[in-house]
């Protein structure tokens, strides 16, 4: 080994004839730099992670070790489940309170909503309050401009229950009432085998379903990883978004702006799943809530 690395650095330093120093310098550094593959998410240096979430990665499902304590994906590190559905809970919380004084929601007695949040079905919808439709003036940037975008203003086809001009995500992504075949909350992990946390509503449907943006927005990222597959994230008023994994088609771009009820993308079965699905969640302020109590069951 000692001759292999003597007869390299012969090599490389003996070339000063031909070569100045700073070629050397990036020649030798280019070599003996240990090169880094990060193998998962957590893998990753502080700066490779805040890198990869400005691309709208993130890591989309909690783990938790045999003591029941999160390992990654959480709030923060060691939390239980049940204080990471707590703390989802309290989020969950603010977004129904702000939902209520902004005419969306109806205000209801606390118990219903507990009901709700313990993932119990209720037998009648949540109505939400019909809206005008608000034309919503968003800033030009770079790279956001009307004349590169199409924006997705016709709207056919379109979900009929979601009011045109919808601010906030109030009803269901795909029409039907489908099945939910993995509602939010605390779950044995369908492929993992490991409980978690689910942080979003599963619909089954069959792949080539249409789904349907549920409030007027700004689409921030459109992606495929191993785990989400295709997927779309929306960035909508007052601290709001949506996500919608599993996707077979992406039909919207970054930076196009979408109205509610509008056409996005079609249901598959991409990603880390065990059937085809929709998976739907929304965050408020960035935080995941549970989108029961909005999609009204």
């Amino acid at each position: 080994m000692r001759f292999v690395w003597g007869i390299f650095a012969a090599v490389v330093f003996n070339s000063a004839s031909v070569a100045d120093d700073g070629a050397i310098v990036r020649a030798a550094k280019s070599f003996l730099t240990p090169q880094k593959f990060p193998a998962t998410f957590s893998d990753a240096s502080f700066v490779e992670r805040m890198d990869v979430l400005a691309q709208g990665y993130e890591p989309w499902e909690s783990e938790y070790d045999s003591s029941g304590r999160c390992i990654r994906g959480c709030a923060y590190y060691g939390m239980t489940i049940e204080e990471e559905l707590a703390y989802l809970q309290n989020q969950t919380d603010l977004a129904i309170k702000d939902m209520q004084d902004s005419g969306y929601l109806p205000k209801i007695p606390q118990q219903a909503v507990k009901a709700v949040s313990d993932n119990q079905q209720s037998k009648e919808p949540v109505v939400a309050k019909q809206k005008n439709t608000i034309k919503i003036a968003f800033p030009q940037t770079d790279d956001v401009k009307s004349d590169k975008r199409v924006e997705n203003q016709t709207c056919v086809p379109r979900q009929q229950a979601i009011a045109s001009g919808q601010l906030r995500p109030v009803g269901e992504p795909v029409v039907g009432r489908p099945p939910i075949t993995s509602p939010y909350g605390r779950r044995v992990h369908p492929v993992t085998g490991v409980e978690h946390t689910h942080k979003a509503v599963d619909f089954g449907v069959p792949p080539g379903t249409n789904v349907f943006t549920t409030a007027s927005g700004v689409v921030t990222n459109v992606w495929t990883d191993d785990t989400a597959g295709r997927a779309i994230k929306i960035q909508h008023e007052a601290g709001y978004e949506t996500l919608y994994l599993h996707l077979d088609e992406q039909l919207v771009r970054v930076g196009d702006r979408v109205d509610a009820g509008c056409l996005i993308g079609k249901s598959g079965n991409t990603g880390r799943t065990t059937g085809p699905h929709l998976h739907y969640a929304i965050k408020y302020r960035g935080v995941y809530i549970n989108p029961h109590s909005l999609i009204g069951r």
